[in-house]
């Protein structure tokens, strides 16, 4: 009995010994069996794992990112990248600071080229009502028609008549007037050079204004379509506007809407926009061209040339038609002047 007991007891021990000798390591999460483990390395054991739990989230965050440090070139080249796009970023704002200051010099200009107009329109609006730019296109196209007619006759009818039913035009010397064909032509006058000379010049300048004059008509027609188109659809007249002041609408809406109730009379209803700045440069074209045409006639007739010949001072006079050319001009020049201010 004794032997049993003794028995007993020790198995007891044994087991909690063993039971003595497992632990749990709280911080670290992990199992720790140190059955079987010599004392030296189990105190190495439990140094580590109180190392590992008073380890700082500032120690864990330097460790992983010591591990992710870039190499030098990476850096430089990513430094150069940042400094390219700053670069052209700073080229692009550059571009559109001096597109913004040409647009606001363009706007200037215009208003200013536009100034004389506005007041010529407070005027006319003031005296013959709203309509005055309608009504001067639609005059200046039956001008233009006319003109057309006028030019056409004048480059063919007689410049200088002479008192024996003879006549000088452009192309030549007619005996008789009234009749179609030619005694001499222009170029076969041999006698007098300054006189050949200047009829052919007379002649060259003549055609020059037919056609100037024929691209007037032909501008004022489409002038006139594009206002009825405009009148008959107001929700359209953008597409007729000028190229710079459809660029700047924005800063023409501002301006529109700070001073609108102010200049609603004065402000045309309908902008010709680059057809007027077109029909004006023809226009100057063709009055240049035939001031050039009656002022040779008159140079002729001033001048005499070869009077021992042909007897201007005596037996010449100025032909009808140079006073159908010298009315055309007139009559260009007049409505030329309304159709500046007005349209």
């Amino acid at each position: 009995m004794r032997v049993q007991g003794n028995s007993i007891s020790q198995r007891h021990q044994v087991s909690q010994l063993e039971s003595d000798d497992e632990n749990y390591t709280g911080s670290s999460g992990s199992y720790t069996e140190f059955s079987g483990s010599p004392p030296r390395l189990q105190q190495q054991q439990l140094s580590s794992a109180v190392a590992g739990a008073q380890r700082t989230p500032r120690m864990e965050q330097s460790s992983l990112t010591s591990g992710l440090q870039p190499f030098p070139s990476s850096v430089n080249r990513g430094a150069a990248q940042v400094h390219l796009h700053e670069e052209g970023r700073e080229t692009a704002q550059e571009k559109s600071g001096a597109a913004r200051g040409r647009q606001k010099a363009l706007t200037r200009v215009n208003a200013a080229l536009e100034a004389p107009a506005a007041r010529m329109r407070a005027v006319t609006n003031g005296v013959v009502g709203k309509d005055s730019q309608r009504v001067t296109i639609y005059v200046f196209f039956c001008v233009a028609w006319a003109h057309l007619l006028f030019v056409i006759l004048f480059s063919a009818l007689s410049q200088i008549d002479m008192t024996d039913g003879g006549c000088y035009t452009f192309w030549g010397f007619k005996k008789n007037c009234d009749t179609v064909s030619y005694t001499r032509r222009t170029s076969l006058i041999k006698n007098c050079r300054g006189l050949r000379r200047s009829l052919k010049t007379g002649a060259a300048f003549s055609i020059l204004s037919i056609l100037a004059s024929t691209a007037t008509l032909i501008t004022s027609w489409i002038l006139c379509i594009r206002l009825r188109e405009a009148y008959r659809h107001p929700g359209d007249q953008s597409r007729y506007m000028d190229v710079d002041v459809t660029e700047l609408g924005a800063e023409a809406a501002n301006l529109n809407n700070s001073n609108g109730n102010r200049k609603q009379s004065n402000e045309a209803l309908f902008d010709a926009g680059t057809l007027k700045k077109v029909m004006m440069i023809v226009i100057a074209f063709d009055l240049a061209f035939q001031l050039i045409c009656w002022s040779i006639t008159a140079s002729i007739y001033t001048q005499q040339y070869c009077d021992d010949i042909y007897h201007w001072s005596t037996s010449a006079s100025y032909g009808v038609g140079f006073g159908i050319g010298l009315t055309a001009w007139l009559m260009e020049l007049i409505a030329f002047v309304p159709f500046i201010m007005l349209v």
